[in-house]
């Protein structure tokens, strides 16, 4: 319990405290944050990129967090893909996970959610989108779909800026509500360039792939080579993950405590200062399997209590 509040604590101040500069801290402590993983249908039980079984759902995680916002991520795979590229994962990935992909009973767990961002199915794009449209229309709180690994150099994931205005339209033709968030990375092989996708892309999530220290020395560079991309009207979220997927994705470990703790002090300052509008915490299935992260959040905890409108990383951010 001690470490749920404390992490808790820790994404209520780094999204609720993160007020815009000279203005009242908003109501909803919670609106910068982002839950993101799988609604799982029976635990414990494997799960996508989650060594061993979990038996942390989306909505656990969400209500963890106090996110109101989610990243729905069951609708990205199909059987056939997931055998191709990751045949080594448990069945029960299949039927507890993945198989009942944007049913009633899945969406039904995440109904707290004032937004729900589905992720768009690989290799079948068009009925996956036309799929999550007119699911939209009978829940309201489906807001948007999800573009993963968005030109990241795999074929599943190519589009041209064509495409993604016919994909665009073709949501809209349903729901001219439905917005499009994708994921960019922030270094090569899986950077791509989003100027030729202005005015198509709603959201940007941002990543790390390989966790640095340079990276968070740098952010902000690296924030505002992606604010001149996608220009001044589109939030960007900022991706935090907790364990280090980059470094041997078949086997990932905890991201290292000082690192960690580094990164979570750069994006609640880049919240506080207007430099992004959020952050997504990846991936549910790993909540209950980090402590050692949880922990080293107490000191940032007291030093937002005493003083929420200061930087941790030096000044005050008024």
């Amino acid at each position: 319990m001690k470490s749920k509040l404390t992490v808790l604590a820790a994404l209520v101040a780094l999204s609720g405290l993160a007020a815009r500069a000279g203005q009242v801290p908003p109501v909803d402590l919670s609106d910068a944050v982002y839950a993101w993983g799988y609604v799982l249908d029976r635990t414990p039980t494997a799960c996508p990129f989650v060594t061993g079984e979990t038996d942390w759902s989306l909505e656990r995680a969400a209500e963890f967090l106090d996110a109101k916002k989610t990243v729905y991520m069951n609708s990205m795979f199909n059987r056939d893909y997931i055998a191709k590229h990751f045949g080594s994962w448990d069945k029960s990935c299949f039927t507890n996970v993945i198989d009942g992909r944007l049913s009633e009973a899945q969406l039904a767990k995440v109904a707290k959610s004032r937004e729900i961002w589905c992720a768009l199915e690989h290799n079948a794009r068009e009925a996956s989108a036309d799929r999550i449209a007119k699911l939209s229309l009978a829940h309201p709180n489906i807001v948007g779909i999800n573009l993963d690994d968005f030109n990241n150099g795999t074929p599943a994931t190519a589009m041209t800026p064509l495409e993604l205005k016919a994909l665009r339209d073709r949501i809209h033709a349903v729901n001219p509500k439905l917005k499009i968030m994708v994921v960019s990375y922030a270094h090569p092989p899986l950077a791509c360039d989003l100027r030729p996708f202005r005015g198509l892309v709603d959201v940007v999530s941002r990543w790390c792939w390989k966790p640095t220290s340079a990276y968070w020395d740098n952010y902000l560079a690296d924030i505002a080579k992606l604010r001149a991309e996608v220009g001044p009207g589109v939030p960007i979220l900022q991706g935090l993950y907790l364990v280090d997927f980059g470094t041997d994705m078949d086997n990932p470990r905890p991201q290292d405590a000082a690192l960690f703790e580094k990164s979570v002090r750069t994006v609640h300052d880049a919240i506080l200062n207007c430099q992004i509008e959020g952050v997504i915490v990846p991936q549910a299935g790993w909540f209950g399997k980090v402590p050692e992260l949880t922990a080293i959040l107490n000191p940032v905890i007291k030093r937002l209590n005493r003083n929420p409108h200061r930087s941790l990383t030096g000044g005050d951010s008024r």
